[in-house]
């Protein structure tokens, strides 16, 4: 991992913090690298958090907001830590129903699915009709104009229906908010936009964010706005470096063997079908076209196709490139491999994982 590249997202991250008076809430399902996260900690205003154990990573790292959010709790272990999260969000109104009561000092609100139409791969939409993660705009206003749910503890609502998004789809999420929620926002000390939203990419418009932000603001300043985009705060931060085991020849596909595997290390391959980015690799043919593999026992343990720059050898390395967001907090031991190991980009040894 590089902290000059952390450096600069988290220097990104807070101004953009202060400019658009938000709050950013890093992710703990995206990066939990205990050594890391008081850092990260120390420079932005809380970390969004899905479970007790979680809960404990952010507590030690001191984090200065806790918010939590699952798609469904258990009673007996959300009483364990409820009261000491500073916001909650339930995603369906029996969750509300059930859990309502509990944390008497925690500010608690709904998910709500605004299944808005925005071009995201459907592995990953949230906003898709049949989803389970939120609750429909219409049935929850229905509830909320009926009293049927007893809304008087509900201080904020979460909104996550972003991926990998430009300001634009962020705009069209506030008209949305603006249009649907007008009778709602008055009562709201908060609004929760998630994540999906490409901070750091160099390319994201942070002036027409501001602006957009702070035109909410002035019509509603009881509301604080928190971010949670997970990815943003280690965009281009690390690396994943492999080794060549074997190379063997099939008819005429040179197949690489990894020390590596999609089912341990690279599981966004398997989950969300993501082309990873390979250093001294190139779009256009070369002479050099290898199938890149892991060292597991499964078939389709297949990583891709590539054309590389050079011909490759066994003990190579081979380096996938942005690694750091979600990878190493899916790793798994599956088929007896070892869990990658963390440095620093000055190879001073942190931690196992």
């Amino acid at each position: 991992m590089s902290p000059n590249a952390l450096d600069r997202n988290l220097a990104r991250l807070t101004k953009l913090e202060t400019h658009a008076n938000v709050k950013i809430l890093h992710t703990l399902k995206s990066f939990n690298e205990q050594s890391i996260l008081p850092l990260i900690s120390n420079n932005l205003s809380g970390m969004s958090i899905s479970s007790k154990k979680e809960f404990q990573m952010a507590k030690e790292a001191s984090a200065k907001h806790i918010h939590l959010y699952a798609p469904a709790f258990k009673e007996k272990e959300l009483t364990g830590y409820i009261d000491d999260v500073q916001s909650i969000s339930f995603n369906s109104l029996g969750q509300w129903e059930r859990f309502k009561h509990l944390g008497k000092q925690t500010s608690k609100g709904l998910r709500i699915n605004p299944r808005l139409h925005i071009s995201i791969p459907s592995h990953c939409n949230p906003n898709l009709e049949e989803s389970r993660l939120g609750i429909g705009t219409e049935e929850f206003l229905k509830a909320f104009e009926n009293k049927s749910q007893n809304f008087e503890f509900l201080e904020g609502l979460h909104f996550h229906a972003l991926f990998q998004s430009s300001v634009e789809d962020l705009v069209l999420l506030l008209n949305y908010i603006l249009e649907h929620f007008k009778e709602v926002l008055p009562q709201l000390k908060w609004l929760n936009l998630g994540g999906g939203h490409s901070f750091t990419n160099i390319y994201y418009d942070i002036d027409t964010f501001v602006k957009n932000l702070l035109k909410f603001q002035k019509l509603f300043p009881n509301i604080t706005f928190y971010f949670e985009p997970g990815e943003s705060v280690t965009k281009g931060c690390g690396q994943f470096i492999c080794s060549i085991l074997d190379i063997v020849q099939i008819a005429k596909k040179k197949i690489v063997i990894l020390d590596t595997s999609i089912e341990t290390h690279l599981l966004d391959i398997a989950i969300v079908n993501m082309k990873l980015k390979v250093k001294e690799t190139q779009s256009a043919p070369t002479p050099y076209c290898y199938e890149l593999t892991g060292n597991s026992c499964l078939q389709g343990d297949i990583i891709g196709q590539y054309f590389f720059t050079k011909e490759l050898h066994i003990g190579d390395q081979v380096v996938f490139e942005d690694m750091m967001a979600y990878s190493m907090v899916k790793m798994t031991e599956f088929n007896g491999m070892e869990k990658a190991n963390f440095y620093l980009d000055n190879s001073n040894f942190l931690e196992n994982f």
